[in-house]
């Protein structure tokens, strides 16, 4: 299975996270799967590709040219995917893959989950979404989701798209999971 992962690239972030995302890529790449990321070297886009190299697992980054210059690749991709725009870039990641995992990330990742998950709410895709919630990370997202499902901007359908996991059992209980629609 291909499992792109969206998170972090900042290398100012509590090791604690590191070392989650490791853990998380080791158990990816034991399982199998090949990860799908957005080819950063350092935080914990870097983590989870350490993790899974550990484990000889197979690594497909995609990043456009242009960030070459402002955070550095990864050597550690098996194959590494050059694009023009992040539009590009997101599109390939998009279509490669057969599960999302979100660990903690700034205003990229956001971006990253908010898309995917309107893509499925709209019909799109029906591929599993993973918070990846790593020391409480997400719960302010969660509660916020949870406002608005409450207020009714979004409905019951929206928060259903997608789980909150703690653990790489948990994320993978879910992604692996049958499918229920194909029964």
């Amino acid at each position: 299975m291909n499992i792109t992962l969206y998170g972090a690239a900042s290398d100012r972030i509590d090791r604690a996270y590191i070392e989650r995302v490791e853990e998380l890529g080791r158990a990816m790449a034991r399982r199998g799967h090949t990860m799908v990321f957005g080819a950063g070297s350092t935080g914990l886009m870097g983590a989870a590709a350490r993790g899974m190299a550990s484990e000889h697992g197979r690594i497909v980054g995609v990043t456009p040219h242009f960030m070459h210059s402002l955070e550095p690749v990864s050597d550690l991709c098996t194959e590494l995917i050059a694009t023009e725009t992040m539009a590009e870039r997101k599109t390939i990641m998009e279509e490669k893959a057969d599960a999302f995992i979100i660990v903690p990330g700034g205003i990229g990742t956001f971006d990253e989950f908010f898309q995917i998950l309107t893509l499925k709410v709209l019909g799109r895709h029906n591929k599993p979404i993973i918070l990846y919630n790593i020391n409480g990370f997400w719960d302010n997202m969660i509660s916020v989701i949870g406002t608005d499902l409450i207020k009714g901007f979004i409905n019951t359908k929206t928060a259903d798209c997608f789980c909150i996991c703690e653990t790489p059992e948990s994320v993978f209980h879910e992604i692996e999971a049958p499918d229920p629609e194909e029964d």
